[in-house]
């Protein structure tokens, strides 16, 4: 039986009944079970804290058959792991040791430490860089210079490098079989870590006339900081109500930073036009949430290969959005803006307002690129790839 390390990001909750829960399905179990496909068992490694109780119908189970959770202290931000380095390593060190290989999601501060330690095992590994640092430490320079740095010399080292793009991460953070040429222990791929079935997606929308009322939505499953751009996406809104346009904003999501945005829209005199939904442990709801919107807006800092757009694409929604990183890959330029151009953005939505049939496009454009990124589609690389992994283990 062959067993796969997977070192994440992910913020797990557990119940004193050694139950494990978060409350997206981004790292449920159903996502965990993507590497039991090819491993016979999936051990992760993620943050977990201990919780007397929870409301099971906001939460997603993590752990289940074939799949074991293996904590690490509930640590958040730089900070706390410079204050917390000497026992998040002793945690660490206690980890590892029966697996047969390992996957380590980056960047993350807890995969970045424990990767110095099981690389003293000399079992293979490989990463699946799922964002840029580079862009998801902007907002702290130091974090931002190490972790950008690390990434480009341990990516060299790996076995295996998966890229959540087809091409921008890969010029940016180039694996050992891009720069020497792929052999038995070496080799790349691309996929989404999107888990996207056909029933999720919703047939092109025509729009016959101009719209009169507009119904924006915006995803993010943590509210943190401003890196997925909500300080922007706000003050889009207070400028397309300032031109007496009939606009509405839902922001799906939650987060430490979730009542400081909810203040900043009373501050901004739009809070009556803008809703904050908390999380969706569900697809379905958020998929139903989807459908009631005209618009996705999603003026992000950073990000890989956003989820959050290809969900939206996928029921046929016009996106606008930022030029970071793989987002090129699925917006055409003329509705990608950067992410501080407030008065770009309100313009162009100002104008779809009046442009029915260039809405009508986007939603079919949008419809057909989501395609790429069925699981039907993506498994068949991602096995591929696990699959290479696991003839790397030694007999």
């Amino acid at each position: 039986m062959k067993k796969v390390l997977v070192i994440s990001d992910a913020h797990i909750e557990k119940l004193p009944d050694n139950t494990y829960w978060c409350r997206t399905a981004v790292h449920g179990y159903d996502f965990w079970t993507r590497y039991l496909r090819v491993f016979e068992k999936v051990i992760v490694v993620a943050r977990v804290k201990a919780v007397s109780e929870i409301d099971k119908s906001l939460y997603n189970r993590a752990d289940g058959v074939g799949v074991e959770i293996r904590e690490l202290p509930f640590i958040r931000g730089m900070k706390g792991y410079l204050t917390n380095y000497s026992e998040m390593s002793k945690s660490i060190s206690k980890l590892i040791g029966d697996e047969d290989c390992a996957i380590f999601r980056m960047p993350s501060i807890p995969a970045f430490m424990l990767l110095r330690h099981y690389k003293r095992t000399g079992k293979p590994y490989a990463f699946e860089i799922v964002a840029d640092p580079m862009d998801a430490y902007s907002e702290n320079k130091v974090a931002q210079f190490i972790f950008t740095r690390l990434l480009k010399r341990e990516t060299v080292k790996a076995n295996g490098v998966s890229y959540v793009t087809k091409y921008f991460l890969q010029g940016r953070y180039p694996s050992y079989s891009i720069l020497h040429g792929k052999d038995s222990e070496h080799f790349d791929s691309y996929y989404s870590s999107i888990n996207l079935d056909k029933s999720f997606f919703s047939e092109p929308r025509i729009f016959n006339e101009p719209l009169r009322t507009l119904n924006i939505i915006h995803v993010a499953s943590a509210i943190n900081s401003d890196i997925k751009g909500h300080t922007t996406l706000l003050n889009v809104i207070k400028k397309l109500r300032e031109k007496n346009l009939d606009v509405k904003l839902t922001c799906v999501g939650d987060g430490d930073k979730r009542e400081y945005y909810e203040q900043m829209a009373v501050g901004l005199g739009i809070s009556d036009h803008v809703r904050f939904t908390g999380l969706f442990s569900s697809k379905s709801d958020l998929r139903n949430e989807l459908l009631k919107s005209d618009l996705f807006l999603f003026p992000t800092k950073a990000e890989g290969l956003p989820r959050a757009v290809i969900e939206a694409m996928a029921v046929s929604l016009p996106c606008i959005s930022t030029p970071v990183n793989g987002i090129p890959e699925l917006l055409t330029d003329e509705y990608l803006f950067d992410p501080l151009d407030v008065e770009g953005i309100v313009n162009k939505i100002s104008q779809l307002l009046r442009a029915p049939l260039e809405l009508t496009e986007m939603s079919k454009t949008n419809y057909g690129k989501a395609e790429e990124y069925l699981n039907t589609t993506l498994e068949v690389r991602r096995n591929m790839f696990y699959s290479k992994l696991k003839n790397c283990i030694k007999k």
